[in-house]
């Protein structure tokens, strides 16, 4: 299997649950797209670094995302944030993030090619 093939499934992932989410009732909920592929889409991450590079690196990133979000929930919440606002932006990050790296690892892996 080419690795190229999962962060095309991401993108086709990614337009499926916008298009769930903008025609069908689950939009009533208030839930956007950002909300939903937060897990996927690190997961998606992890498989193509792995056979693209033959390495997967996202313990890192995660860990170094959660530190990030210690730091930024300290300065933030003493800033009269509510908790659950900032872990709602926090989980959104998380996703913008996660489509950021794969991005990222999509480009650098097509680079040598």
């Amino acid at each position: 299997m080419q690795w190229w093939i999962w962060p095309v499934s991401a993108i086709v992932m990614i337009l499926f649950v916008f298009a769930l989410n903008r025609w069908t009732r689950l939009g009533d909920f208030k839930i956007k797209t950002l909300d939903i592929i937060v897990i996927p889409i690190w997961l998606i991450l992890h498989v193509t670094m792995g056979y693209c590079f033959g390495v997967s690196l996202i313990l890192w990133f995660l860990l170094l995302w959660c530190v990030m979000g210690a730091v930024l929930s300290w300065f933030l919440l003493q800033n009269k944030w509510h908790w659950r606002t900032f872990w709602h932006n926090y989980w959104e990050w998380s996703g913008l993030l996660g489509i950021l790296l794969l991005l990222i690892v999509t480009i650098v892996g097509f680079w040598p090619h």
